[in-house]
């Protein structure tokens, strides 16, 4: 709506088929939300390749003066009325205008859930934690459980039980991996789910998050890419676990050559350099399924401000002078330690809040 110079609320009257597949469809203004007040019981002529009911109500938004160019029509029910007159009266951000739209995901128009949800998808996780005392629990965990709902809808709610849930609730992850098991059709939601288990269940779930995702070989590899960016957003936006605690899990990685590129400037990023040695060694070793470790090696040696790290690039450049060459040129296109484009922390590390992508 704030991108079209004109958004209404319109009823069909008539249809009239232009070619095979296309319609032209006579619409009634009964609302103009933005526009020309003169909008208002004219009738406009919308081009659709959908075939919409006749007598119906519709969303329409325009682009454009004279002539104004017609999105394509979105069928609303009268219930969703209320819901876009409140759109005009929201503040741009902040968890007041969360608090609107939380009340419409459960709306049974899909037109208004989906809006709904959109707004979620697109908050920072400071403003879903301010909305945390207004999330419905036991709704959150029945969509949780239903299989039907769709896993970006359901990533949205293990942010959600994240902040109301118990550390009881933390059960739910193992549920949720029974079904899969079962339907392994069935998507969980693996990062968010993993995230929203280490809020629920502390140290103990970190650690059998990295007995089974990350020390393991055995691990898949989806899994294990979840893992880490759970505990990357552990990291970098929460505050449940130090952050120390969550580099040594990260460091159990620094045992599978090919995946270590995944968390190699993660470590870089928190500033762990612990792992000098380890991560030189693992240019040295790197063999054609592991090439991707070795640029990940060069910019964390790179970045690390200690003077063994830069010792160890200058033996690395005596074996390999190309990479380490590459490696080098591309921090010229990026200012920062990290190829993995998340956000770093805040200065105080305090923001607390889930979201899954």
């Amino acid at each position: 709506m704030d991108a079209s110079t004109a958004a209404v609320i319109a009823r069909c009257e008539s249809i009239s088929e232009v070619s095979v597949g296309f319609r032209m469809y006579r619409m009634r203004v009964i609302e103009v939300f933005k526009g020309r007040p003169k909008l208002a019981d004219s009738v406009i002529e919308v081009a659709s390749i959908k075939e919409l009911p006749r007598d119906a109500t519709f969303w329409i938004v325009g682009y454009g003066e004279a002539p104004t160019e017609w999105d394509s029509p979105e069928q609303v029910s009268t219930k969703a009325l209320s819901y876009l007159r409140g759109l005009s009266r929201l503040p741009e951000r902040g968890p007041r205008r969360l608090g609107y739209f939380l009340r419409f995901l459960q709306h049974g128009d899909e037109l208004v859930a989906a809006d709904a949800y959109n707004e979620f998808a697109e908050a920072t996780l400071e403003d879903i934690a301010a909305v945390a005392d207004q999330l419905d629990r036991e709704w959150v965990i029945s969509q949780l459980r239903d299989a039907s709902v769709p896993v970006h809808r359901r990533r949205l709610c293990w942010t959600f039980l994240s902040q109301c849930g118990t550390a009881a609730d933390a059960s739910l992850f193992d549920e949720m991996l029974r079904k899969r098991e079962v339907d392994a059709t069935f998507d969980p939601g693996m990062d968010a789910a993993i995230a929203c288990f280490i809020a629920l269940a502390g140290e103990r779930g970190l650690g059998r998050v990295e007995q089974a995702y990350l020390a393991s070989s055995d691990a898949e590899y989806l899994d294990s890419f979840a893992a880490i960016n759970a505990i990357r957003v552990h990291g970098t936006q929460l505050k449940v676990l130090p952050r120390e605690r969550l580099a040594a899990a990260l460091r159990l990685m620094l045992c599978r050559p090919t995946l270590a590129d995944l968390v190699i400037p993660d470590l870089a990023r928190w500033g762990d350099w612990s792992m000098i040695d380890r991560v030189a060694k693992l240019f040295e070793e790197a063999n054609e399924e592991a090439r991707f470790v070795k640029p990940a090696a060069v910019l964390y040696l790179k970045t690390c401000p200690l003077p063994a790290a830069a010792e160890a690039l200058e033996r690395l450049r005596a074996i390999d002078a190309q990479t380490v060459q590459a490696a080098e040129a591309s921090m010229r296109f990026y200012n920062g330690p990290t190829t993995v484009p998340v956000p770093p922390p805040s200065d105080d590390d305090a923001s607390s809040g889930l979201q899954a992508p």
